[in-house]
């Protein structure tokens, strides 16, 4: 018995297998539609902030607030780079400062952080979980505890005004070696014993098994530290007092002054401030993502 094309769209069935395809279609409307509208409100500041670069400061003081400029000052971003204070105290050196920074304290988190974590994942020694509990036990201390000890000891080894007195506080820190030993401890212990089989070492298992596999782990590590000391202002603020030692957080306080504030040329300072850090973040978040999810599911 042949089924006619009229019988088949007048079919139960038929009407069941539409109704579904239509509300399927209405919900993955509204999902997509909910993500824009998010999206929309979380890069609003972020908008906001790169339109109040090309504005005045009348402009971005005015009531009821305007949202695009009458003239759009894209000299605001020549006068920001071009800011000379003497003494070497310019926007490119800040920027090389807080780049070099960054870089210097991100790669010594990860190297002895990952070494201290094959330690306390790997090996057995005397007193080790007394030693990682004691070293988690430092987390909890908040930094405002040990902010004014630091710089008396900084003073005293006279490293202040230098980049040592940031770089060596910054080599390594629990965080990290909390990290990396979760993930270590997540590596199949199979591995390693082939490796101890065919002869290998404790520095050549660390070197050719564990590092390529934690390689999520390490980069978030990187990540990480490497917008922590980014974006850190306190440390830099009482150990740097130079101009040519500024960061760019700290830098940025020079167009705030007392009796006037300069919020165009303020904002584009925080504009090159946040590009680095989104840029870095664009290229490494699939494997920022891929060492959560791993260590979620291992762990």
């Amino acid at each position: 018995m042949t089924v006619t094309t009229q019988e088949k769209i007048t079919s139960p069935q038929y009407k069941s297998h539409r109704q579904a395809v239509t509300e399927n279609v209405i919900r993955t409307f509204f999902q997509y539609l909910l993500l824009l509208v998010i999206g929309v409100i979380m890069l609003l500041p972020f908008i906001m902030a790169f339109l109040g670069t090309v504005k005045t400061d009348q402009e971005i003081l005015a009531y009821p607030p305007k949202f695009l400029p009458e003239v759009w000052h894209w000299e605001n971003w020549a006068r920001v780079w071009n800011t000379d204070l003497g003494a070497g105290g310019t926007f490119p050196r800040w920027l090389f400062n807080t780049a070099f920074l960054s870089v210097t304290v991100a790669v010594s988190q990860a190297a002895f952080g990952s070494m201290a974590a094959y330690a306390f994942s790997r090996l057995k020694f005397a007193g080790r979980d007394i030693v990682f509990n004691f070293m988690l036990a430092t987390m909890m201390i908040p930094g405002a505890v040990t902010l004014i000890p630091a710089y008396v000891l900084m003073t005293k080894l006279q490293l202040i005004n230098t980049f040592w007195s940031l770089i060596l506080p910054g080599l390594v820190s629990a965080g990290s070696i909390f990290t990396l030993t979760s993930f270590f401890r997540s590596i199949p212990v199979d591995l390693e014993e082939a490796a101890i089989i065919d002869g290998a070492t404790h520095m050549q298992i660390f070197r050719t098994v564990i590092l390529p596999l934690a390689r999520p782990a390490i980069l978030t590590v990187l990540i990480l530290q490497f917008q922590s000391m980014w974006n850190s202002f306190l440390q830099p603020l009482l150990y740097l007092n130079s101009p040519d030692k500024y960061v760019l957080n700290v830098a940025l306080s020079i167009f705030q002054q007392q009796y006037k504030s300069q919020w165009n040329l303020t904002l584009v300072g925080a504009m090159f401030n946040a590009i680095p850090i989104l840029i870095l973040f664009f290229i490494f978040s699939r494997y920022y993502i891929e060492g959560v999810a791993y260590a979620g599911i291992k762990g």
